[in-house]
């Protein structure tokens, strides 16, 4: 039987985005079966694809780069790959694999056997001989095909074995989402890094949320937890993502947030990381929030912060949900506000601020493979950075375009786009300077864009800036054949 791999892993193995594999579903040009596609096919449309390929090496020098944010020392090699345990038991389950088709090809051979028995003694009896003796001349040059194989297996099916053995992957059966769990992550990391809105509280093993029921595959737990689950949980194999690690492919059912309403509202305590002062008028404030009481939010979405008696401010969200303890905002320095003018004159590295939330539903249609085009407006950026950051990390848009027009000379994170545009195979960066008081000028500003695409039906379009520059922005964009269902507004 031809090794059905998902589309996931598909893409690993030739080095491609996964939206760039559903494209070819789409079109027709690659076979899909529920979700999984033909190792055999994926060799056929990639016939360059080699094991020497970088691909791989470039996931484990990215494993090796979290790792070292991590932790120092004895702890780090713990971090860069698998357990011994581990490696085993999914070496061992590679080896059953192989001694079954081992088996299969046996049992193939047999058959080919009997059947040439069969015709042998059916052309003595037949009037049509002949017509045996060709039948009979194609089965034992099948025979010895399947008795000598080449002895040199196909490169992606190299590829495919090394890398189930440093990573294992997790199916969501009630979701349909997918991801891989890389070094000696638990399940709960390994997802919510994959971009997943998996369901969990403390993440320390104490409130159970994160808890799933496991359906195929094993599993390792690697902390201890405390929350207790009654007799009958435990007999249907249920377990806590947040302790626990895949040691082979896994198959589980796990809640996660299909929207905004499935995130709960959450008050955090949060620590002040850094602030850095980009320029007179712009502020970025990093927080980061308690290990076991991190910020639950989805990508594009707002927080509300306070502190003390200051009048709370509303900011959006400009990192990713991905790194839920690290949470970032772009504060343009109004001196009407004494929240912001607290943050510009007194607040200092490890000052306590209050946030809460998460608020909006500037967030991304994950249910969508279709191309994606950000227009940011100067600080409308920072909803648009959270939202890229997790379409990166999902990886499944066919294209991503940033059209960012700012008022300075610069955008404030210019080097920031430009690395993505450089590392991303999919991403394209353009800027343009234009006069944020004179809406007039945005027809021409937004002709760079406009000479870009025939057609805006089919593409998913995010608008964050002023509520004029946006709403103006969308008409454009409506008069130039865009779906209105498709655009996504937020005013800052």
């Amino acid at each position: 039987m031809p090794r059905l791999i998902s589309l996931s892993r598909a893409a690993k193995l030739v080095g491609l985005s996964r939206g760039a594999l559903q494209k070819r579903v789409h079109n027709l040009e690659l076979e899909s079966f529920e979700g999984q596609v033909k190792l055999d096919d994926i060799e056929r449309i990639f016939p360059d694809a080699e094991i020497e390929d970088n691909h791989i090496i470039e996931d484990l020098e990215k494993i090796v780069e979290q790792a070292l944010k991590k932790a120092h020392g004895a702890k780090l090699a713990k971090l860069l790959a698998p357990d011994s345990y581990t490696l085993a038991a999914r070496l061992r389950a590679i080896t059953k694999e192989h001694a079954h088709a081992k088996e299969q090809v046996k049992d193939f051979i047999a058959l080919f056997s009997e059947l040439e028995t069969q015709i042998t003694q059916l052309s003595t009896t037949s009037d049509k001989a002949y017509l045996f003796e060709d039948l009979n001349n194609w089965m034992n040059d099948a025979i010895n095909k399947i008795q000598t194989p080449s002895l040199t297996p196909t490169h992606l099916l190299e590829k495919d074995t090394i890398l189930r053995v440093m990573a294992a992957q997790v199916h969501l059966k009630n979701t349909g989402h997918e991801f891989f769990v890389e070094g000696s992550n638990s399940i709960l990391e390994a997802g919510l890094s994959a971009g997943l809105a998996l369901n969990y509280g403390c993440s320390n093993g104490n409130c159970g949320k994160c808890k799933a029921k496991l359906i195929s595959g094993e599993i390792k737990k690697i902390k201890p937890h405390d929350f207790v689950f009654p007799e009958s949980e435990k007999a249907q194999n249920y377990f806590l993502c947040c302790s626990n690690t895949a040691i082979t492919e896994v198959e589980i059912e796990a809640d996660e947030a299909g929207s905004e309403k499935d995130i709960p509202l959450q008050k955090i305590s949060a620590k002040v990381k850094k602030v850095d002062k980009i320029t007179d008028e712009l502020l970025i404030l990093n927080l980061k929030t308690p290990r076991t009481n991190r910020l639950r939010f989805l990508a594009g979405q707002n927080i509300i912060l306070s502190r003390g008696d200051l009048p709370p401010i509303e900011l959006p969200i400009a990192s990713c949900p991905c790194d839920d303890m690290n949470i970032q905002f772009h504060i343009p320095h109004d001196k009407n506000n004494a929240f912001i003018n607290f943050v510009v004159d007194e607040l200092k590295s490890s000052d306590s601020i209050q946030i809460e939330g998460p608020t909006g539903s500037f967030i991304l249609d994950e249910d969508s493979n279709n191309a994606i085009i950000f227009i940011a407006f100067d600080t409308g950026f920072a909803p648009i950075k959270s939202l890229i950051e997790h379409a990166v990390t999902l990886d499944h848009a066919e294209s991503i375009h940033l059209y960012w027009l700012h008022a300075d000379e610069k955008p404030y994170m210019h080097n920031q786009c430009r690395a993505w545009e450089d590392a991303l195979d999919n991403f394209k960066y353009q800027q343009l300077q234009y006069d944020n008081s004179d809406i007039s000028q945005l027809d021409v500003k937004l002709d760079l864009l406009l000479n870009e695409y025939a057609d805006f039906s089919d593409k998913n379009i995010y608008i964050c800036g002023a509520e004029k520059m946006a709403n103006k922005t969308e008409k454009v964009l409506l008069d130039h054949s865009a779906n209105k269902e498709n655009i996504k507004i937020q005013a800052v």
